[in-house]
């Protein structure tokens, strides 16, 4: 079966176990979301990544061990801390880890084809975006491990920790890996390339920022969400080029992109706040307001829309390394 088939499959049984786990039980909402990644988001945005050119043996073999090392997520989620939750949740570290190798062979392949110029300019383009989303994910794993043992890095609340393992499947994962795309689909390559390398560099800067330095944090959330608001007039515009019929991709994109461009002003209003003494919304507001709406309307109705009408992936990366 090919990947792309195995991965719509997959986004199918997992949403469906997503939703029954909601039923079942009351989930704090940074569980709920960080859930939606791994078990939804990753095989819908996967299918739209893989295309004949890249169905190579990594990647083929992330499509098949998706939803498997996703499983056990809910009841790793679902336990109080210690090794029965740790346990449950290191099959999808050990993805995420296979995940951040294929990336970082993708990065190494566009630094090859930097050319004589220099390897950093190979870097310079929206793929890079997409290496990224597949390489983010196995920090957030690394957090999430350390919340199902209750530890707290750094001194960092159980809440921040549990958070930061959120960022990067969502901010880490489902954002690059749509610049990347937009940057595959769109007919020129800025501003597009622009916003997929601003992602790219703002996505870690801003997990470094709060551990460092405030001025470097609010800094990197206001070039996240200069980045992202980007992304999120090119999914607007994406609806206004996609064919007529079907119409549903283009109605998903244009939802999407509206809906990121809201999850920025709340993330740009929180972090102007934060550093400024007065945040607005609340933290427990900003994971109910940013968060929700980032993840089930930008991600969600993005995925979706991506997954629905792929671009077509440049002939450089095939997979022949």
């Amino acid at each position: 079966m090919e990947p792309r088939r195995i991965n719509r499959h997959s986004a199918v049984a997992g949403t469906i176990i997503w939703i029954v786990w909601q039923l079942l039980s009351s989930n704090f909402a940074p569980l709920v979301l960080f859930v939606l990644s791994p078990l939804v988001l990753v095989p819908l945005l996967l299918a739209a990544v893989v295309d004949a050119h890249e169905d190579g043996p990594v990647m083929r073999a992330l499509s098949w061990a998706q939803l498997p090392c996703a499983l056990l997520l809910p009841l790793g989620l679902s336990l109080e801390p210690g090794a029965f939750a740790l346990l449950a949740c290191l099959p999808w570290a050990g993805w995420t880890a296979l995940a951040a190798f294929e990336g970082l062979r993708r990065m190494w392949a566009m630094w090859r084809h930097g050319g004589r110029h220099g390897g950093v300019r190979g870097l310079y383009d929206a793929e890079l975006a997409i290496a990224a989303g597949l390489s983010f994910p196995v920090i957030g794993s690394g957090w999430l491990l350390c919340d199902r043992l209750a530890i707290e890095p750094l001194g960092f609340s159980p809440l921040i920790v549990l958070l930061t393992a959120v960022h990067f499947h969502h901010a880490g994962f489902t954002l690059p890996v749509s610049a990347g795309l937009l940057g595959r689909a769109m007919p020129q390559r800025e501003p597009w390339r622009a916003a997929a390398v601003g992602v790219v560099v703002a996505v870690p800067l801003v997990a470094i920022g709060i551990t460092v330095s405030p001025l470097i944090e609010v800094g990197a959330s206001l070039l996240t969400a200069t980045a992202a608001s980007i992304v999120g007039i090119g999914m607007l515009r994406r609806a206004t080029i996609l064919p007529r019929a079907p119409i549903l991709p283009a109605v998903l994109s244009a939802l999407a992109g509206a809906c990121l461009l809201a999850a920025m002003v709340f993330a740009s209003s929180y972090a102007i706040g934060e550093y400024t003494g007065t945040p607005w919304p609340d933290i427990g507001s900003m994971i109910q307001l940013h968060g929700a709406v980032n993840a089930l309307g930008f991600g969600l109705l993005g995925a979706w829309a991506w997954h629905l009408s792929p671009p077509a992936s440049p002939a450089k990366l095939v997979a022949t390394d």
